[in-house]
């Protein structure tokens, strides 16, 4: 469905990131925005986020999604955000999946609360980044990804400034996957509590001033976690000994990654795989070729 133009002069982007995935997606929306010669405003949600919006044409949601849903801290800031009359609001999600099964109904809860708020949800998306959860992503891949990002960008502010709308509506059976994900956004503090610091740790205090959640406390020199926060540490000095199958066993390390990505000669065409893990990141790299 396409709406006549939306007037933007300012725009303001909200974002959770924990490993930083998110804000560099926020990153490229800011740049692209300032050299449409529109304002940004940028909120990074996290400790002491109090939910206060200046007087904006535009708010932007970024969240990663986590357990089939958005991230909590980004559900409560919403809830402090003050009252408006229509104000136009899009979400980004990012998920190392894409919009498959069960996640296509991680954003349900926060339009419910956008809408509440008196926001007009007009346009939704997801987009994909290199996974940092349980399954590492082939290299490939990765680089695909990364290098991708600006096109993405490009396509959706173009969306969202003619006035085309992109709302989804899952099925039953994810917004059932979304409601119970919110029982493991709790389960994320007995993660967080489980792990562990090994001997490697020389106390830098890295993990506590980078965590985006500020729930990382120094005890007698050493870290005590509040949620998870491990592919920070450049001792690797951190292990968790609840689900450890989640924690990618050769770390996290996106700038690494994005430099590699730049040097990366693409492939005419993207390789096919039968993995029914990744069909949702090989949909979204071929959703449109750029």
């Amino acid at each position: 469905m396409n709406d006549k133009n939306i007037r933007v002069n300012t725009v303001t982007l909200a974002y959770f990131s924990g490993t930083g995935c998110t804000e560099k997606i926020v990153d490229c929306f800011e740049n692209q925005f300032i050299t449409l010669g529109i304002k940004v405003n940028r909120i990074n949600i996290g400790a002491g986020s109090t939910g206060a919006v200046e007087e904006t044409d535009l708010l932007m949601i970024f969240s990663p999604v986590y357990a089939f849903r958005l991230t909590s801290p980004v559900e409560a800031w919403i809830k402090n955000v003050p009252e408006v009359n229509n104000t136009p609001a899009v979400i980004v999600s990012v998920s190392g999946g894409g919009e498959v099964s069960p996640n296509t109904a991680c954003r349900v809860s926060c339009k419910r609360l956008l809408k509440r708020k008196g926001y007009d949800v007009i346009y939704e998306k997801m987009m994909v980044m290199p996974s940092n959860f349980a399954a590492q992503t082939e290299e490939q891949l990765a680089f695909r990804l990364i290098n991708i990002i600006p096109q993405k960008t490009q396509q959706i502010i173009q969306d969202i400034l003619s006035g085309k709308k992109n709302i989804t509506h899952p099925k039953l059976q994810d917004r059932i996957y979304a409601s119970i994900g919110k029982m493991e956004h709790l389960g994320a503090r007995f993660f967080g509590w489980s792990i562990c610091v090994s001997k490697e740790c020389n106390q830098c205090g890295l993990c506590m001033t980078q965590c985006p959640a500020k729930n990382i406390q120094m005890k007698n020199g050493l870290p005590e976690f509040g949620f998870q926060c491990i592919y920070a540490c450049p001792q690797k000095a951190l292990s968790p000994k609840l689900l450890k199958f989640v924690v990618l066993k050769d770390g996290f390390d996106l700038e690494a990654m994005s430099q590699m990505a730049y040097a990366y000669e693409p492939e005419v065409e993207l390789q096919s795989t039968e993995d029914s893990l990744w069909k949702g990141v090989m949909d979204y790299l071929k959703e449109r070729e750029f």
